[in-house]
């Protein structure tokens, strides 16, 4: 079995290790956007490249290189540009050609490219679209026919492997934002917290993936027409006859059942993919609501500064977290305690007594009517703020309106806060009865800045 450093250079990853590794990256993605033309495909003249790369150092202020070889310098620009571009030749990351009349050219190899697509999208934070996927399976099977039937077959199974692949990474990617959250352990994470989940989470979830999944590529619009498509193929034993010889003659496959097996895998692989994806789909809802309520929990966290049983635990935990040296037995009585034998913990059975039950008399005028509403809220704080209430409480500030703006919802108190974070956080939820529409202008409302939104009535 090929080893991975038989296909690349087995120092190719030196260069993101480097302590230069900065400036090596910026200058492998100013290499990679000048020849990545139809034109150049990759491969750009030397002398044009070394320009690029000597104006990027002319405006950065860089680090001194620690690679440097004996007797080589790098004080100016363009000397910096030339030990760029020896170090990932020497590194297996470009090559150099020469054309003839004194011209070189620098080729990126294909294993290079592949590497650096993977970074500028990492780099840029760029999402996989999720546009019309499962309707571009939905459609090649619904228009099959037998001249282009092998291309069909082998589109319908790349789509499909393509769209499990992109359902398994938009999981993956609520992990990461979830993984995020538990990193914050302070009250001033609350900005970023804040920011991650109403802006980047909405915009690369929500928007970009999540939104087309449930509506327009909906898994059961059209998960019937393509198992109906396939179960027709496979049905139909000419046509599996016409198709399996097709495969022998384009595949250059010489045996048949081989052929006819090649079909076969293709089929089940869609058909067994399909009836799967809702499970994946389960999980992926799961995971997005085990995201939003720890981030809804952070949230109520950090907001909490009541003087209530859960606002006196938030300020305790603080004073332990912030205090590395703090001696708990201020805070617990820890005793250590042992069985002295085997029958130290038996206790005697007794004759069970039935409990009558006694009438309790009580003198309702010696709690005021102020005392018992204070203790009606206290019970109820902690439901208003779950997804019921605040459905409710936006309907209640729509008011037959179909839509309002963030930026006219009054905030006078810490909870009006907290329960507008809310609001956006909760959108999307399954039950909701309206949606939130982020835009492009900030606002400020009473005690707080933040991107306003638009609250639509569903």
């Amino acid at each position: 079995m090929a080893h991975l450093f038989d296909r690349m250079h087995e120092n190719f990853f030196s260069v993101l290790s480097s302590p230069n590794r900065n400036t090596y990256i910026d200058c492998i993605f100013i290499i990679y956007n000048a020849i990545d033309t139809i034109e150049d495909a990759f491969q750009g003249d030397r002398d044009y490249i070394v320009s690029k790369l000597v104006d990027y150092f002319d405006d950065q202020q860089t680090d001194d290189f620690e690679d440097i070889e004996e007797n080589e310098q790098t004080s100016t620009s363009r000397q910096k540009a030339l030990h760029v571009i020896n170090v990932l030749k020497k590194n297996g990351w470009i090559g150099e050609e020469e054309l003839g009349d004194y011209k070189t050219s620098l080729n990126l190899f294909d294993y290079s490219i592949q590497v650096i697509d993977v970074l500028y999208r990492i780099k840029n934070n760029q999402q996989n679209e999720y546009t019309g996927e499962i309707y571009t399976v939905y459609s090649l099977l619904s228009n099959f026919s037998i001249e282009e039937g092998i291309g069909v077959l082998e589109q319908a199974y790349l789509k499909t492997n393509d769209i499990i692949r992109k359902l398994k990474a938009l999981k993956a990617n609520i992990y990461r934002y979830y993984y995020d959250i538990t990193k914050k352990h302070s009250r001033k994470d609350l900005p970023l917290l804040l920011e991650k989940l109403l802006v980047e989470y909405k915009q690369n979830f929500f928007d970009s993936l999540y939104y087309n999944l449930k509506t327009t590529d909906s898994l059961s619009r059209y998960k019937r027409g393509i198992l109906e498509s396939i179960n027709r193929i496979q049905n139909d034993a000419d046509l599996m006859d016409d198709l399996a010889k097709n495969v022998i003659r384009l595949k250059r496959i010489e045996d048949y059942n081989e052929a006819f097996l090649y079909i076969e895998d293709r089929l089940r692989f869609v058909t067994d993919s399909f009836t799967a994806l809702e499970h994946l789909i389960l999980a992926i809802d799961r995971k997005n609501e085990q995201y939003i309520t720890a981030a809804a929990s952070k949230i109520l966290f950090f907001t909490n500064q009541s003087d209530d049983i859960e606002g006196i635990f938030n300020r305790l935990f603080r004073i332990v977290l912030n205090q590395k040296d703090i001696d708990l037995n201020q805070l617990f009585n820890i005793a250590q305690i042992r069985n002295l034998d085997t029958d130290s913990l038996y206790n005697p059975r007794r004759a069970r007594i039935k409990a009558e039950p006694e009438e309790i008399t009580f003198d309702d005028s010696l709690i005021t009517e102020d005392y018992r509403q204070e203790k009606i809220k206290a019970l109820l704080k902690n439901n208003i703020y779950g997804k019921k209430e605040i459905d409710l409480y936006v309907k209640s500030l729509l008011n037959d309106q179909k839509q309002i703006e963030a930026k006219d919802i009054i905030l006078d108190t810490q909870e009006d806060y907290v329960k507008l974070i809310l609001i956006f956080l909760y959108s999307k939820s399954v039950g909701m009865h309206y949606d939130v529409v982020l835009l492009k202008d900030k606002c400020k409302n009473n005690f707080v800045t933040f991107q306003n939104f638009m609250i639509k009535g569903a």
